[in-house]
């Protein structure tokens, strides 16, 4: 943790052994569960009726704002900012990331099930996780033995070079991993992995005529298991088009650049 966060638990540390000589165990009552929890020595606690209880979600909410309003007179920034506990919980994730602790063990600090949770939580760039994870990645290869790592031969380099040429297809590209044929025998039209380039959206009307002509046919000839195909595919089409529509009428959008806010000096008391 940073300095500033360790000298303020050591300050709260410090209080509990001043009055009691260490952190006492009291109980917690779970909002979401509905129940109370085992008793911990938690480092947030109040005195109710006598007895020495965790604060709530809602109780910590109040000191916050309060806080934040505290601070209005002399950081006018504050007046239009609304903190939450949990927003303390993405920044102490940030801070895990940003001083070199591996996305994957933050991700089990924060009991994530998906590391892709996690970066939801960390304000910082793709670059930077990608970066962490290269380092853990250098890290875990230094440790095995050298003849498990090789380079790859000129044939199966050209092998990979050639799974992504063949993706490529008429309406866009096909999003299959590396080594996997296609699951659709070219049906790419019901395919999932298939990404629609905008630029075939005429195409794809072409495509739903010639269907709606052959759907005429097989209903005059009375081939319904034909119809029922036609129809299936006559959806995924449409769905596409209309994604599509939506990707092209969106257009590129703008984020802005990112900026830290400035690091305040610890306090001193």
């Amino acid at each position: 943790m940073s300095a500033e966060l360790f000298h303020v638990i050591a300050q709260v540390i410090r209080r509990h052994r001043d009055t009691h000589g260490t952190v006492p165990v009291c109980p917690r009552y779970d909002q979401a569960e509905r129940d109370w929890c085992e008793p911990l020595p938690y480092l947030f606690q109040r005195i109710q009726s006598g007895t020495p209880r965790a604060l709530s979600t809602s109780g910590v909410r109040d000191l916050v704002r309060k806080a934040a309003r505290s601070l209005v007179p002399t950081h006018p920034e504050f007046a239009e900012i609304r903190f939450a506990p949990h927003d303390f919980r993405r920044l102490f994730a940030t801070e895990l990331v940003n001083n070199g602790l591996p996305i994957h063990i933050g991700a089990a600090l924060l009991g994530h099930l998906n590391v892709q949770t996690t970066r939801g939580y960390v304000a910082v760039f793709d670059e930077d996780i990608i970066a962490h994870y290269q380092q853990f990645l250098d890290r875990r290869r230094a440790q095995r033995p050298a003849r498990e790592y090789r380079n790859p031969t000129g044939d199966e380099w050209v092998e990979f070079e050639e799974h992504f040429d063949k993706r490529k297809v008429e309406l866009g590209s096909c999003g299959r991993p590396y080594g996997t044929p296609c699951a659709h025998e070219h049906a790419c039209i019901r395919c999932p992995m298939l990404s629609l380039n905008p630029k075939m959206l005429g195409r794809l009307d072409e495509l739903e005529g010639d269907l709606q002509a052959r759907r005429q046919r097989a209903l005059g000839e009375g081939w319904r298991g034909e119809v029922e195909g036609i129809d299936l595919t006559l959806t995924f089409l449409r769905s596409k088009r209309d994604q599509a529509r939506r990707a092209a009428a969106r257009g590129p959008v703008s984020l802005g650049m990112p900026a830290l806010p400035p690091r305040r000096p610890p306090h001193r008391r």
